[in-house]
């Protein structure tokens, strides 16, 4: 097929939820019109709640209940995938039409070892020989950078890595060989030198599969050395589209230049100060000697894998310690140790008041049955159990003011908020519990840039305001150089270099930080 033919093309696509209530709703997608060429690579950005991961879902025949399409067509190879019979348009999915979600640890199942995992795809498309299935998943993985590939196939996946699992999700939709590979903010929870790695991946299968690639991403630097052209989405609508070079070096729309000013993440353009940090005082935080490790079985039984061997930490009053290292290095195991939420060796003690938790992606932290007033509470509950009704509510609208929202989201629910929204609750339920110390792991990976700026100008507020200290723990490293005047940086279980932030990003000497910054060079540029 010529590369100029569309393999894919959205005609005037209308999407809406309509209810009783509300029986023609504002469209979540309005009049969406774009192609694929054969071959391309199209980069798809915006701000969340834009339309993008919708645009995704409509194209996979994975429309959540209640979505209603009013409008237009999508051609794949040029037959309209709306006229489909449902059972059509499932068989399409994998073998013609492959998706890659955005978090992998949700799209794999953990009662499963990962070659059951990768298995159910041959099997729901009919490759009825095991042996064959087997052969075809190691060779698959070997293809997407496992060299242990046979002892990969036997592990379940809470023993990988992100990158690892990543890994896995993109094996598992190149089984196939689809035509056309969605990827769904593939490298958003990954460091630099993983995602440099996922990127290559990706467009190495592109080459050798001849796959045509939809790549959605709030990640403006992977969409810049990654897509061919880029399109840019606001309130279901594309509002701008271009070469990727001419998009993001010289947008002719506002709001794609907005993206892009935010994306730099400029804390002189975003008004942030540094705290003062005095490092002759007392630490907040002292950990010596911290040793964990996980089970190699899936109930915590056998032989245990070491993954902490020996970590020193302190954080001082007021400081901003950043911590960085490769996928898999032991960041999220140290902070579940220093949380008390994995069994450990070694000794961590804070002074003063408490210490708080900012995860990664807050989804997984808010019960979706329940409002932000009952989390709020929830939380406060839990150190002050006897106060009264009005202190209480006093105290929990205070926090979430605090942390960018005012009253009318109390009565909300999770899923009524977009990402930046349910971080700041779980940034209100952090403070209304007043911190000494928060332990903040990746807080902006899984938000578009500009409410990762947002939400960068509230952590580093609360820093300077409240006296807080901070554990950071994040893949940019841009953000470390301009918030953190010390950094870690972890290898292998261990702290392998550490030291004043400009000291140590500008002469680094350990191996795994020079990949961390070469990867970091290759991926934002100089």
């Amino acid at each position: 097929m010529a590369r100029h033919i569309h393999v894919l093309k959205v005609h005037h696509l209308t999407l809406s939820f309509p209810t009783r209530k509300d029986p023609n709703p504002k469209p979540i997608l309005d009049d969406v019109d774009f192609g694929i060429r054969d071959g391309e690579i199209l980069g798809l950005i915006g701000n969340s709640g834009s339309g993008k991961t919708m645009t995704s879902l409509a194209i996979a025949g994975l429309l959540p209940e209640g979505a209603q399409i009013t409008g237009g067509s999508i051609k794949f190879r040029g037959e309209d995938l709306l006229t489909m019979k449902p059972r059509e348009r499932r068989n399409m999915l994998g073998k013609d039409i492959g998706m890659i979600f955005q978090e992998p640890s949700t799209a794999l199942d953990p009662l499963m070892k990962i070659g059951k995992n990768l298995d159910e795809v041959l099997v729901a498309h009919g490759v009825k020989d095991p042996k064959e299935r087997r052969e075809k998943i190691l060779n698959m993985m070997a293809m997407v950078g496992f060299d242990d590939a046979a002892a990969i196939y036997e592990r379940y996946p809470h023993q990988l890595s992100g990158g690892q699992r990543q890994r896995i999700l993109i094996a598992g939709a190149a089984l196939l060989a689809p035509k056309l590979l969605i990827c769904d903010e593939p490298t958003s929870s990954l460091d630099t030198v993983t995602t440099v790695q996922i990127l290559d991946l990706l467009k190495g299968l592109c080459r050798k599969l001849q796959m045509t690639i939809l790549f959605i991403s709030h990640d403006l630097s992977a969409v810049s050395n990654f897509c061919d052209r880029v399109m840019v989405m606001k309130d279901g609508k594309i509002i701008d589209k271009d070469t990727t070079s001419d998009i993001l070096t010289n947008p002719k729309n506002a709001y794609t230049a907005e993206l892009l000013t935010n994306a730099r993440l400029d804390t002189r353009m975003l008004g942030i100060e540094r705290a003062h940090v005095d490092y002759s005082s007392s630490p907040v935080l002292t950990a010596k000697g911290i040793e964990a490790g996980y089970s190699d079985t899936m109930f915590g039984k056998g032989s245990s894998n070491k993954v902490l061997k020996g970590v020193d930490l302190e954080i001082y009053p007021h400081e901003i310690l950043g911590l960085i290292g490769s996928s898999g290095c032991g960041k999220t195991t140290l902070i579940r140790a220093l949380l008390g939420l994995l069994p450990h060796s070694g000794t961590a003690s804070v002074v003063g008041r408490r210490t708080g938790a900012v995860f990664q992606d807050p989804v997984s932290c808010l019960n979706p049955s329940h409002t932000i007033k009952w989390h709020l509470n929830e939380a406060l509950r839990v150190y002050e159990k006897k106060l009264p009704r009005s202190e209480r509510m006093a105290k929990i609208t205070a926090a979430l003011e605090e942390a960018g929202l005012d009253s009318g989201f109390l009565l909300r629910k999770p899923h009524q908020l977009s990402g930046g929204q349910r971080q700041r609750v779980a940034i209100a339920m952090c403070l209304i519990m007043n911190p000494g110390l928060i332990i903040a792991d990746e807080p902006f990976s899984s938000l578009d840039a500009s409410s990762a700026a947002e939400i960068l100008k509230l952590l580093t507020d609360i820093n300077r305001e409240r006296g807080t200290s901070f554990l950071l723990v994040t893949h940019n490293i841009h953000i470390i150089r301009q918030i953190a005047p010390r950094v870690v940086v972890m290898d292998g279980g261990k702290i392998c270099e550490s030291g004043l932030t400009s000291e140590v990003l500008s002469n680094p000497k350990a191996p795994a930080t020079i990949r961390l910054l070469d990867a970091e060079t290759k991926l934002h540029g100089a």
